[in-house]
Parts: structure tokens; C-alpha cells; sequence
């Protein structure tokens, strides 16, 4: 490995290994987080090929790996992607795991957008080698397609592997030299093998067109609608004209399918019978009766509209756990409307869960069909998505989304406001200044305004410009969040700067001035300032007024599991051993058993014995949480300099003769 790597990479484990080249899973000591290392098959063709190197790093979709870089490695290049947790398609089924219908539609779904995605690069990229071992379902329950090789375009200039029973027809034929001429790889290759994948899911079985057995259609049609069925058959055809033409064809059959499964369709029919058969009964008592439904009727709404103004009221209160009861609650009365769903993608975007909040909003509701997405306030879901987008730093969806809400009929300035601001940090200050002006057009404020140019100012680098802008916004606005936001991005620009002191000073003037309910972004980064200030000064007042900070985090209820193992850090720095037990008695307690608890527990015992004299020592306890640690840590994907340091005291006890009789 060249030696710039060597500083940036570093080994944990080999992930697997196959005829693409090894996998291994590593630790970018850069970025501080755990990243995929994947040799890149047939390396020497794609050395000097630029273009295609930006263009795979360029790639940004919620459903495909990032791709960070590329290294040399002992004359071999690998691709440097993020890491994906979760299990495989093939691990599941492995497993014994069945999946309903509506998680796998909900997944073809997803599938179906990473590879228009792909495919409508330009160039275009085949990801050639769709299989159930390649694509991950997450935590989160969502999938994510990893492992496409690099190397291959649609200009079809570099060969792919095959995959019994996944890859299509034609991949056979270069493969085994079989009737070559004009076999070309395209996007319905991939579609042919996304069909696969499914039938695989579905039935256990793989597609065996070598004996002339295709698909066991009576074991597939017992499983998922005829719907389902429909889409697998098209999708694995033989010949190619006879497939979905683009995954996006293939998505919108997916999309389409609780319409256009005959189940029911033949519920509709039975039950337009009845109601035919019922019609002349109903006939004499729907005038009487018609009182009483209408009554019925305003009385459901008024209770949607109440529990929507209880969302509405646990979301400002962060109380997000009620919320999303209460939204549950809604779209079970009403599932049609959008307000529910509206404060639930809100809240989900206030909790910072920005890629959670891109999913709802994508498939809860924009794919729902139950949701009539032309109904008033489809443009705010828009906003509260490309909102999400931006904070991810992808500005480029983020824009797509402000596009899409204006074409919903738009012309709130606070939208031409923020895709202004959008389109600086895309370092297109031009066309941001002309969508800043129609928000001007439309009767935003002075405040506002100068808030827009603040930010602007910010994503150009001009931050003098930046923080002159926030302050006149600050002296004219009596908005909380317009403040909120100000005091954050002028500390950010000092941060960036270094200079932790005016960027302190900003985040205490915050917490002087907005009401309580907007000091927990201020606090939050108020706490680390103090906890960076502490390390370069070993000024203890500043650990102590981080510790003051945090209670007053955990006091208003807005304590997360960061703010208890702060606490613990702090208060054993300052020797408050018992305040430091009794918080981690808390966290055991409400988070349950993990290595950090018991690594905090060691460590904590450590400077305990510390306090005795030599012949008053004992670490048997000490001995028990470390074990414990090292026992849980090996199951987590993590890298913790922490439990180095452990292990260095672990060995220096154990030098010094105190564990010998444990």
C-alpha cells in the first residue's frame, strides 16, 4: 500500500473474497468512520480513464454505496466505498427469513430507482452482477445495492462475471462463448436480473433456463399476486425486447401492482354486486339515515384534525415517540390525507433522521396510493425533502425536489428562499441571486433577506460578507428560527476558523436570547466548544460548565444516550466518581448492555483504585468489565481508539501483578 494510504486506511477485516478481487472491510482515519476497501477486477484497463473515475465518484443515490476514491495497493486498484450494515439478500433467505409481498414490492421499488439511476448516466452504467449476495437490506429496512463493477459502462468495453441463476441469457453466451455476435450488455440486462432476484426471494429457487425449466410458475403464483407474477415473467424473458424496456418501467409496475392484482380486482366486483343487490333496501332509509352519516362523517374529521393538532403539539414540544403514536393513530381514520403524514416526515426532519425523513416522504407517501399527492400542502412535503437533501449535502436531489414542488404550484418566498441557498452551496451563485429576487418578488422580508445573502455569502467563502449579513438578520428579526439558525452558522464560520472563542460567545449570546425550546442545537454546540476548549487549555471550568449545560439538556427531557456518556466522560475527568456511577447506572438501565457501558465502567474502576493506597487495591471488578467490553465489542462493527487504551491498561495491570489472583 503506498504510504499516504498506509496513514489513511486501516485493515479490520477481510469481508470476502471472490473472482472480483478482495474485499476488506477498513477504517478511514480521515473521514472517522468505517469504510469498504474492493479491488477493482481487470484494474489495468481503467488506470487512465479519468472521466469514468469521476463519474463513479460523483454518484450520490440513497440506494447505491458512496464510492470516495481510488488507491493503489501493491500495483492493484481498489474502489473506497462506505460501508453498509445490515445482511444480504442472501444471508436472509439463508436464515429462513420469508418476506410479505409489500416489503418486497416496497423493495423493487428501491432496486428499480438505484439502477435508472445508473442507467441514465451519461454514460451509462450496467451494474452487471444483480444477485441476492449483493444487495443489503439495512437497519432501517431499506436496500442497498453494492458491488457493481466499476469497470463496465453500457459501452459495453469490459466483460462482467456470471452468476448462475441471476445473470441474463446474453451474460451466459460471452461467457461461455456462445453465439457471440452481436451480444451486447445493456439495462435490460440488469432488469433481467433484478427479476431474478425476486423469483429467488419468492420461491428459494433460482431460474434454470438451462433445462428448459424457466420458472416453476404453480410455486411462484401460490406465493404473491398475479400481479407480482406478471412483472417476474416479463422482466426474466428470454430475449430482450420482450423485457421492461428501463427499470423505470419496471418501478411504475411495481407502483401499479395493488391495482392490477386480480385478488383484488375480484373483491371490487363481489362487492359492487352486493352493493347493486343492497341498493333498493338502502334506497328507503338513506334519507333518514342521511342525518346521521353526515353527522358521522364530521365527527371523524373533527377527530383526525385533533390528533393532527396533537402531533403537531408533541413535535414542538420534542416529544417525538408520542408524535409518531399519534400519527399512526391519524392515518388509520384518515389515510388519504396529508396533513398526519406531513407532521411525521417534520418530525422525522427535526430529529435530524434526514435520510429516514427522504424515505417516508418517497414511499409513504409519494408511492401510496391511498395519497392523493394534488392535494393542498404536497408542495411543504416537497420542501421538508429537498430541506432533508440539503442537509445531507446533496444538493443536486435537493434541487430536483425545489423544481418539483414549484411545479406543484409554489410561490411561498420561503421555498424561493431556501433553493436560493440551495443553489449557492451547488456553486451556482448566479442563478441563486435571480431565485433570491423572485423571493424578494413575493414579499419576503428584510430579515429574510438578509438571511438568504448570509448564506449565500457562507457557501461562496465570503464569510466576513456571511457573518455581517446574519448580524443585520439578528437586528431585525423578531423570528426564533431565522435567529436559531443565524447565531448557528455565524459559530459554524468560527469554528471553521478556529476560533473557539467568539464562536463560544455566539452560542452563550444564542442561549441568552431564544426561549428554551430553541436552545438545544446552541447547547449541543456549546458543550463540545467547552469539551475542545477543556483539551487545549486544561481549564476545568470549561468541563464544568459543559457538565451544567448537559443537565440542563437532560432536565428539559431532551437527554439522548451522547448525553449521559458525556456526562460519565466529564464528571470521572473531574473526579465526581459517584455523579459519573450513577449516570451509567442510568444508561445500563435504559439502553441496555453494550461494551461502552462497560468500558466506561473499567475505566472508571481504574481511577477508583487509583484513589487507594497499593494494599487497598483490587481490580477484580475492573477485570469483569473488561472482559465484558472486549467480549461485546467484538460483535459491533466498530473501530474505538478507547478500547486500545483499555487494552494498554488492561496490560499494565496485569504487568504489574494485580490481576494474579482473579
Amino acid at each position: 500500500m503506498e504510504n499516504s494510504s498506509l496513514n489513511t486506511y486501516k485493515i479490520v477485516r477481510k469481508l470476502g473474497e471472490g473472482g472480483g478481487g478482495i474485499v476488506y472491510l477498513a477504517y478511514h482515519t480521515r473521514l472517522q468512520k468505517q469504510i469498504v476497501l474492493k479491488e477493482i477486477k481487470n484494474s489495468h484497463k481503467i488506470k487512465n480513464c479519468r472521466r469514468e473515475v469521476d463519474i463513479l465518484k460523483g454518484l450520490h443515490h440513497t440506494y447505491l454505496p458512496e464510492v470516495y476514491d481510488f488507491i493503489e495497493i501493491d500495483g492493484h486498484l481498489y474502489t473506497v466505498m462506505s460501508y453498509i450494515p445490515g445482511k444480504s439478500f442472501q444471508q436472509l433467505v439463508q436464515e429462513g427469513h420469508r418476506f410479505k409481498q409489500s416489503q418486497l414490492r416496497r423493495w423493487g421499488m428501491q432496486l428499480c430507482s438505484a439502477l435508472d439511476y445508473l442507467h441514465n448516466q451519461k454514460p451509462p452504467i450496467i451494474h452487471s452482477d444483480i444477485k441476492p449476495a449483493n444487495i443489503m437490506v439495512t437497519p432501517q429496512g431499506n436496500i442497498c445495492l453494492i458491488d457493481f463493477n466499476i469497470s463496465f459502462f453500457l459501452d459495453g468495453t469490459a466483460m462482467v462475471g456470471y452468476t448462475h441463476g441471476y445473470s441474463s441469457p446474453e451474460q451466459k453466451s460471452i461467457a461461455f462463448h456462445e453465439n457471440m455476435e452481436d451480444v451486447i450488455l445493456d439495462d435490460k440486462t440488469d432488469i433481467y436480473s433484478v427479476g431474478a432476484v425476486f423469483y429467488y426471494l419468492i420461491t428459494k429457487e433460482k431460474i434454470n433456463y438451462e433445462n428448459g425449466n424457466l420458472i416453476n410458475h404453480e410455486l411462484l403464483e401460490s406465493k404473491v399476486s398475479q400481479a407480482f407474477t406478471n412483472i417476474i415473467y416479463k422482466a426474466t424473458a428470454y430475449k430482450k425486447e420482450d423485457r421492461f424496456q428501463s427499470s423505470n418501467e419496471m418501478l411504475k409496475a411495481f407502483l401499479q401492482i395493488p391495482k392490477k392484482d386480480m385478488r383484488y380486482q375480484k373483491v371490487v366486483k363481489a362487492h359492487k354486486l352486493t352493493l347493486l343487490f343492497s341498493t333498493f333496501l338502502l334506497a328507503a332509509s338513506i334519507v333518514l339515515a342521511g342525518v346521521g352519516i353526515h353527522e358521522l362523517k364530521l365527527e371523524k374529521v373533527d377527530h383526525y384534525n385533533s390528533l393532527v393538532k396533537q402531533q403537531i403539539n408533541y413535535r414542538q414540544k420534542k416529544n417525538y415517540k408520542k408524535e409518531e403514536k399519534i400519527y399512526q393513530e391519524a392515518i388509520k381514520l384518515i389515510p388519504d390525507s396529508l396533513q398526519s403524514y406531513y407532521q411525521n416526515a417534520l418530525s422525522l426532519y427535526e430529529k435530524g433522521d434526514y435520510q429516514e425523513c427522504i424515505d417516508f416522504i418517497s414511499y409513504d407517501i409519494e408511492l401510496n396510493e391511498k395519497v392523493n399527492m394534488l392535494q393542498e400542502g404536497n408542495a411543504d412535503v416537497m420542501y421538508v425533502k429537498a430541506c432533508s437533501y440539503f442537509e445531507l449535502g446533496k444538493y443536486n436531489q435537493a434541487i430536483k425536489n425545489y423544481e418539483q414542488l414549484f411545479r406543484y404550484g409554489s410561490s411561498n418566498y420561503l421555498h424561493y428562499r431556501d433553493y436560493a441557498i440551495t443553489l449557492a452551496y451547488n456553486n451556482n451563485e448566479a442563478k441563486a441571486n435571480k431565485i433570491l429576487q423572485k423571493a424578494i418578488d413575493r414579499g419576503m422580508k428584510e430579515d429574510s433577506i438578509y438571511f438568504a445573502k448570509g448564506e449565500i455569502s457562507k457557501a461562496m467563502n465570503r464569510t466576513d460578507e456571511a457573518i455581517n449579513y446574519f448580524q443585520l438578520c439578528l437586528e431585525k428579526t423578531e423570528d426564533d428560527n431565522l435567529k436559531e439558525r443565524s447565531y448557528v452558522l455565524i459559530s459554524d464560520i468560527y469554528r471553521n476558523q478556529n476560533d473557539f472563542i467568539k464562536c463560544r460567545e455566539t452560542l452563550a449570546n444564542a442561549m441568552n436570547t431564544l426561549p428554551v425550546e430553541r436552545q438545544l442545537i446552541s447547547i449541543e454546540r456549546l458543550i463540545q466548544v467547552d469539551i475542545d476548549l477543556a483539551q487545549k487549555t486544561n481549564d476545568n471550568s470549561y468541563q464544568k460548565e459543559a457538565i451544567d449545560l448537559l443537565d440542563k439538556v437532560v432536565a428539559n427531557h431532551w437527554g439522548t444516550y451522547k448525553t449521559y456518556d458525556n456526562l460519565v466522560i466529564l464528571n470521572e475527568k473531574l473526579g465526581n466518581y459517584t455523579q459519573a456511577s450513577k449516570y451509567l447506572s442510568y444508561m445500563k438501565k435504559t439502553y441496555g448492555d453494550d461494551y461502552n457501558i462497560n468500558k466506561r465502567y473499567a475505566f472508571l474502576e481504574i481511577d477508583l483504585q487509583k484513589e487507594k493506597s497499593n494494599e487497598k487495591r483490587k481490580y477484580e471488578l475492573f477485570h469483569t468489565y473488561y472482559k465484558k467490553a472486549k467480549e461485546l465489542y467484538k460483535k459491533e462493527e466498530k473501530n474505538d481508539t478507547e478500547m486500545q487504551l483499555l487494552d494498554d491498561v488492561y496490560y499494565q495491570v496485569e504487568e504489574g501483578g494485580w490481576l494474579d489472583n482473579v
